[in-house]
């Protein structure tokens, strides 16, 4: 399927991904690959490092024929350039970094939306850059923060990864409530499983859905928004329908 007819279709779905579509844990008899690493330094030879449920799989297949399938992902650019899904078309448009950047039809960056977001960054680069640090110091290596990068080589976001019963610990728990205080800023923390995320103010997956929807399908809401998180209720209420897997966290909050 072409760009060219992608861009014809104002029928949609959103999807978050990684939890969502696939998961590492979700290898098995019939499972498809989702994602795929390098195996060994210097080596073009892959292999999958992820896998879409055969039951996921049949039904995005069967939507993909007659709507567009919209990745919406906190992956960075290149953390997504190793999402391939035989039979699907994944690569744009597309909603990657929580909202720093949206792909167009061609896989590139719209930059129509690298300029918004790029005033919206500027002005957290310092602050993101000292919160980073601080979590270094004060975790040593029990956490592993990162700034995730968006548009024009600008830090889109804060994640910290670390085992969850670090963060259970008092070490941890106290360090999540120093994070909390930057809610009081306008950013957006959130725990998601393992990791803590930090958004500043008016980045996030369903502004960028918006965009999205405006721009790229005609004004048109999704069918269907997938997602496995309760992060992702700000742009799966934005569908007509909302789907999340069984057993994951947000179906656990509707105990289901």
């Amino acid at each position: 399927m072409s760009a060219n007819s992608l861009n014809e279709k104002h029928d949609w779905v959103a999807t978050d991904l990684d939890g969502t579509l696939f998961s590492r844990h979700w290898a098995g008899v019939s499972a498809v690959p989702g994602t795929w690493r390098k195996i060994g330094d210097g080596s073009l030879k892959t292999e999958p490092s992820s896998w879409v449920r055969p039951e996921t799989y049949r039904l995005l297949v069967a939507v993909a024929n007659v709507a567009c399938i919209v990745p919406v992902t906190a992956r960075d650019e290149a953390s997504f350039s190793r999402v391939s899904v035989s039979g699907l078309h994944l690569s744009g448009p597309a909603i990657l970094a929580n909202g720093a950047i949206v792909l167009n039809s061609d896989g590139a960056q719209d930059n129509r939306w690298t300029e918004t977001v790029s005033q919206l960054l500027v002005p957290w680069q310092q602050q993101l850059a000292r919160m980073c640090q601080t979590l270094i110091q004060r975790s040593g290596h029990a956490a592993r923060p990162r700034l995730v990068e968006g548009p024009e080589n600008l830090s889109a976001y804060l994640v910290v990864k670390a085992p969850r019963d670090w963060w259970s610990s008092t070490e941890g728990a106290t360090l999540l409530a120093e994070m909390a205080t930057e809610e009081s800023a306008g950013c957006s923390v959130a725990m998601l499983g393992d990791e803590l995320q930090i958004l500043p103010p008016g980045l996030g997956k369903a502004a960028a859905l918006q965009f999205v929807q405006r721009h790229y399908f005609g004004g048109q809401i999704p069918l269907l928004c997938l997602g496995d998180q309760l992060a992702d209720l700000a742009f799966m209420t934005m569908g007509g329908l909302l789907a999340t897997p069984a057993g994951s966290p947000l179906a656990g909050l509707w105990n289901l």
